[in-house]
Parts: C-alpha cells; structure tokens; sequence
C-alpha cells in the first residue's frame, strides 16, 4: 500500500474514531432517536475493526466453497409449488412476448429481441483490454462455445457487423474459456466477488435481463423503480407491523441449474445456460466448473433472479387458495433478494426459500417488533433510522461527501457532530465550498446559504480521439461519440480515478439562495444551513443559541 493510501486510511479510522466517541457521547431521550444514533453506532463499529488487507483472497476462497456448496444442494420443493411456479413465469413471459408481436400466440420467447436490444456492458470484458463502446465494437466478440452461436446470429442480424465482418475475412468473434473472477468493495467488512463477462456473452444476457424486466413490468413489477417502493413498505411495516421484511445471503449465487430447469420455460433454459458462462477464471487461469446458474456480474442474473423470487411467493398464495396467475403489489415488494411479503407469511415463505436452497439472512428479516429495512432504508416505528456510510477521504470530493452525509443525517435527527464536522474541514486542501442544494454531494457543502458567486468542484473529463469507421453511425445516434471539427470524432472514457477541478457559477437568475425543496425538507435544510454557515467562518459551534 502507498503512503498516500496509508495517510488516507489513517485518516478514515482518525475520522471513525472521533465519529464514535461523539455518538457514543450523545444523550438522546427520544426513542426514534436513539435508535438512529444506536444504528450509526453499529455502523462505525464495523468500520473501526476495519484494518483487513485479506479481503479479495478471503472473498474468492468463500466463492469458491459457496459454488462447492451449491453443486450438493438438493431442492426440496413439492412439486406443486414448482409447477405453480413455473406457471407464473411462462404466464409473465408470454404476456410480454404477445405484446411484441400478436403472433408470439402461447410463446415465452420471441428471440428478435435479443439481436435488437443488445448492448455492451460498461465495464471491463473477458478477453478484451478495452472499456468503452466504441472501442468494444471494433473488437471481436468474445464468448464461449454455447453462446457463439447466438453471438454470430447477432452479427449477421446486424447491417454494420455484417459488412464489417466480410470486410476482415472473419466471423467477429473469438473464443473463451468462460468469465473471470474478481472483487469489489462490498462494505467495510467485506469484498464481493463479480465475474467478468465474455464481451458477447455479456451483450446478449443483457438483452436477456432487460427482456424479463420489460415483461416484469407489464404485470406490475418495474424492478427500475421497486427500491423506493420497498423502503415504503418497510416503513409501512414497521408501523403497523403487517409486513415482513427477507433478506437472503448470497442469493445471487444460489439459483441453482436444477431450480432454473423446473421453474423457466424449456426454451429459456436453453437460452439462460447457452448464455451463461459455464467455467469461471478464479485467478492465474485456474478454471472452475460453476454449479450456479450465473453470478453477480452477468446480464441477466438480477432479474432472473427477482422473477423467480416473485414466481416462489406466487406459487404457495395459489396453492393456499389465492388468485389465479395474480400478485398483489400493495402488501408485495421483490427487488433482487430483499423481499416484503404480509408478517402472516412470514413462516412459510421462509420455509418456501428454503425448500428452494435458498438461505435466508435472519439476523437482517424481520417480521415482528417494531424494525425493519430494505433497500438501503432502515425504519423504527415508523421513523428513518438509516445509517450513512463513509468509504472515503482521500480527496476533497470524498470529504465533501462525507460531510455532507453527517449534516444531512444531522438534521434529520437534530443531532450535531461538531467535532467530527471539523475533523473533516481539516482534511480539506482549501476553504470550504458552499453549493446550492440542487449539486452533487461531491462538488462542496450543500446548502441554502450560498454567495450570488460561488466555487464547486467538477469532475474532469477526458476525451480521447476516435479513428473513423464504419461504426461512426451507430455509435453517434446512441450517444457515445462527440463529434470534433475536421471530421474528428471523441469519446469519453471511463475512468477508473475521478479528477477534479475547481470551477465558477453564480446562483440563477431570481434565485435569491441555494435552497431545492424537492431535495432537501425544509427542517434538514435549516439545520444545515445554521451549521455550513458557522463552518465557513470558522466560528465556534458554542456560538449557536
């Protein structure tokens, strides 16, 4: 590790330290409140006992034995519940591909959408340096022996592949093995494991992910809009205590082959294995057989994933007497794994999940007291008690978010960390900046209080020269080429550190404040407000009345 990302973690457990003695410090006799500071408190312990330099190797072993562990599990469902299942999702299914074309009579796939609706992924590919579209698209794609075949259908079904492929002499593709393990910060505990796609692989599955989200939709479940929905039901929950919150460990990674082949149709089993990748890279080119359906990381895991989910719940409602191929949205919420079902429930979607191989987190569902979380929002008798997270302070974009979490979480509860606020005015380079509240929580403090001229920060770009071809077009209409003079084209890419400048505004026309009511409540922004301001001039917090 440098010495720069060693000051910056010093600086984190500096930041950490300070945060907990504060909370820990706090006299707070509202009962909502002191279930908030507690919640925050638990939050920073986890960050204090951070000092692991073994998270990737740790998070791969347990990926590694996860898979060993899912090629033994043995799915102990009735079949009743599997056939009422898989007639949910060949119903969700046809009703989406009807839609498509009034033909598709009784079809669950209608595969034109596929070579219609493909798409790169944003990140890194299996067997490609490159990044960004415009660059992926000159390459060949790479994809595994099951999934060529549906690769070169897309790149014949494709006028600008077509020509480009009888131009090289090639068929545009290149063969691979399957996708490569790698990790991501889960929290400040743990790594998750990802695998990186084959290019072609990834393109299609994608297509694949956003065919059931579309068919999801049309029954009532846009999965592009459920996180709101299901903070709503918690908090609903955690009023009333007619709902149930479930969250499941790992459940990406537990649909197993055999739970797929009875719950979707026979043609999308096909197509869901064809696409996968069957052998991942687990480092230094040693493969392993995957006994899971697919992993975080590939195109079409999330939303398979929360279709089967939906499908599950279906299936015991209908076989204790429910509606026939109908789920009720106003008491049911899926998105991924977090799962709101009504408390009455509770015990046998448990046991559903289960009997699937699925493992259901205990420690994080809830279905009685007054608690409960999803989707990032935590709720005590009806009170947001959510917890923020610090990931870094390694710059002062960082900074800046992290101050503005502890303000924003401040003024929610009317609880106010001085010391830890200056703590992170300390770590800044320059004089603090003082932003309209309709900014980015990176670009300086948000606030009402704010000069008619002010200085924010903003992320650099970099734009890099494009080589004419014959994807030009294409790439131009979907938006990810900028045209230069002299016929020159640029793209923008991604760019693995963000850079900053410091750039100049002033506050619009008949604005007289930085104030956004649709962002920020009006008692958070008054909090922070008196606060930001004491802060800017370095007076003390003993100060305010």
């Amino acid at each position: 590790m440098s010495k720069k990302q060693n000051n910056a973690e010093d600086r984190l457990n500096q930041l950490f330290s300070v945060m907990l003695e504060e909370l820990n410090d706090k006299s707070v006799t509202d009962a909502g409140k002191a279930f908030a500071v507690e919640r925050q408190v638990q939050r920073m312990r986890k960050r204090a006992q951070f000092n692991d330099r073994d998270l990737q190797p740790r998070a791969i072993a347990d990926f590694i034995s996860l898979n060993n562990m899912v090629g033994d599990i043995s799915v102990g469902l009735a079949d009743e519940v599997l056939v009422e299942a898989a007639r949910y999702i060949e119903h969700v299914l046809e009703r989406f591909t009807t839609s498509l074309d009034e033909s598709n009579i009784q079809q669950s796939l209608d595969p034109t959408f596929l070579y219609n609706h493909w798409r790169f992924g944003p990140g890194a590919s299996n067997g490609i340096r490159v990044t960004h579209t415009a660059e992926k698209i000159a390459e060949k794609m790479t994809c595994t022996v099951l999934c060529k075949p549906f690769v070169t259908t897309l790149r014949k079904h494709n006028t600008y592949f077509q020509l480009f492929d009888e131009r090289n002499g090639n068929d545009g593709t290149a063969a691979v093995n399957g996708s490569r393990l790698t990790t991501v910060p889960k929290n400040e505990t743990t790594h998750r494991t990802i695998a990186i796609e084959p290019s072609g692989n990834m393109a299609l599955q994608l297509a694949a992910g956003l065919y059931i989200e579309d068919a999801m939709r049309m029954v009532g479940l846009d999965i592009r809009r459920q996180q709101p929905r299901n903070q709503l039901l918690a908090l609903r929950g955690s009023i009333d205590g007619s709902l149930a919150t479930i969250d499941l460990k790992s459940a990406s990674d537990m649909f197993t082959l055999y739970l797929i082949r009875r719950l979707w149709p026979k043609r999308w089993y096909k197509l869901l294995t064809s696409l996968r990748s069957e052998y991942i890279d687990t480092g230094e080119g040693e493969w392993m057989k995957l006994n899971m359906i697919s992993t975080m990381g590939n195109g079409f895991t999330f939303p398979m994933m929360t279709l089967s989910l939906v499908a599950l719940i279906y299936a015991y409602r209908r076989l204790s007497g429910g509606p026939n191929l109908y789920v009720s949205w106003e008491s049911t919420g899926v998105y991924g794994d977090d799962i709101i079902i009504p408390a009455v429930e509770y015990e046998t979607c448990v046991s559903v999940l289960s009997g699937a191989g699925l493992i259901v987190n205990t420690s994080k569902s809830f279905s009685s007291g007054p608690f409960r979380e999803s989707c990032g929002g935590d709720y005590w008798n009806g009170y947001d008690v959510t917890p923020f997270y610090v990931q870094s302070v390694e710059n002062d974009a960082a900074i800046y978010v992290a101050l503005n979490q502890v303000l924003e979480w401040g003024g929610k509860h009317n609880i106010l960390l001085p010391r830890t606020i200056l703590l992170l005015k300390s770590f800044l380079k320059g004089k603090v900046h003082l932003i309209p509240e309709w900014h980015n929580t990176d670009q300086g403090v948000l606030t009402s209080v704010v000069p008619r001229r002010y200085r924010y920060l903003m992320p650099k770009t970099e734009r890099k020269s494009h080589k004419s071809g014959i994807f030009d077009v294409p790439l131009a209409a979907g938006g990810y080429l900028e045209a230069g003079q002299l016929d020159q084209h640029f793209f923008v890419p991604r760019l693995f550190k963000t850079r900053y400048k410091v750039k100049k505004a002033r506050l619009p026309k008949g604005y007289l404040d930085g104030r956004d009511p649709i962002k920020r409540s009006q008692p958070v922004s008054d909090f922070v407000t008196a606060y930001t301001f004491l802060l800017y001039n370095d007076m003390e917090f003993q100060q305010i009345p």
